[in-house]
């Protein structure tokens, strides 16, 4: 049996026994790294991906999360962590916070369209999403200068101010 296959089995169990409206929490040991699955108000998220095997587990496990969110800056893409993030549905409730996120987030949400914010080095990036269908989305949220490469291709970047205050 593949090892990577019994490992996404285990997390996405795990994720979804914590029940969708319930907080819950699992931490699997990976090497020396903790792959952590948790639930927060309403939403099950992966958060992590730091070191090559925290890499690879959360790419296998990508099409379980209807949300998947990249952090990086620079022109070359280099990943972010530690990033204060904020999800609000249509209706501007926060439904989601973290203080540390990244370099990769994956959160799963039902259907709807939700803002997306998050803070590096004093900038805001703000982003629309609409989750709809089976198929989920991918949001690349990059700090740069002007001329650093898009990585997102089909959503653009809007910089502004937040109204939630980050601890």
């Amino acid at each position: 049996m593949n090892p990577r296959c019994v490992l996404r089995d285990v997390l996405v169990s795990v994720a979804l026994a914590a029940g969708w409206p319930m907080t819950g929490h699992a931490q699997l040991l990976l090497g020396q790294q903790e792959a952590i699955i948790q639930t927060v108000t309403t939403s099950t998220y992966l958060n992590g991906g730091i070191g090559a095997d925290e890499e690879a587990t959360m790419r296998n496990l990508a099409n379980e999360f209807p949300l998947r969110i990249m952090f990086s800056e620079g022109k070359d893409g280099e990943f972010l962590a530690d990033i204060p993030i904020v999800i609000s549905d249509s209706n501007g409730n926060s439904i989601f916070g973290l203080v540390r996120a990244g370099p990769m987030l994956y959160v799963m949400l039902p259907q709807g369209r939700y803002k997306v914010s998050a803070r590096f080095n004093g900038v805001t990036r703000t982003q629309q999403v609409t989750l709809e269908g089976s198929e989920g989305k991918d949001l690349y949220l990059h700090w740069g200068h002007a001329n650093a490469p898009r990585l997102d291709g089909s959503e653009r970047l809007i910089q502004s101010s937040l109204n939630t205050k980050f601890q």
